[in-house]
């Protein structure tokens, strides 16, 4: 559906919906036109809803994150098909998932290394059996 046929539809779609919030509106815009934030925002602006501004600023730097995040997890699928290891960076031993801003999380280096247990060769190990 384009913007102008939206625009008619919602003006009917708003009248249904009494007694809620802005951000509830805008998050059933979403999903009822299949418009992303920035698109519902700007189009429920234009009807006359009116959104607190510190919400939409969170909102970017949430969505600015998350972009930080795929363009991450997409860098580490590249490298794999490069041959290195997209579970570790030199931070991270293991690197089990990203935060929603894009922050990795996991084992440390340090952690690693304190839980990794000292090997030792015994006398018997030594000897060779023929």
């Amino acid at each position: 559906m384009k913007r102008g046929s939206r625009l008619q539809s919602a003006r009917h779609w708003l009248a249904t919906q009494t007694g809620r919030t802005p951000v509830q509106i805008a998050k059933s815009y979403r999903k009822r036109y299949g418009v992303d934030w920035s698109c519902a925002i700007l189009e429920l602006s234009q009807l006359g809803i009116l959104f607190d501004s510190a919400w939409i600023t969170q909102l970017n730097r949430i969505l600015v994150g998350s972009r930080r995040a795929r363009r991450q997890t997409a860098g580490a699928t590249q490298a794999l098909t490069d041959g290195e290891q997209a579970d570790s960076n030199e931070e991270f031993a293991y690197i089990a998932g990203y935060t929603p801003n894009g922050m990795p999380f996991g084992v440390t280096w340090d952690e690693w290394r304190q839980s990794a247990p000292e090997t030792r060769r015994t006398d018997s190990e030594n000897e060779c059996p023929f």
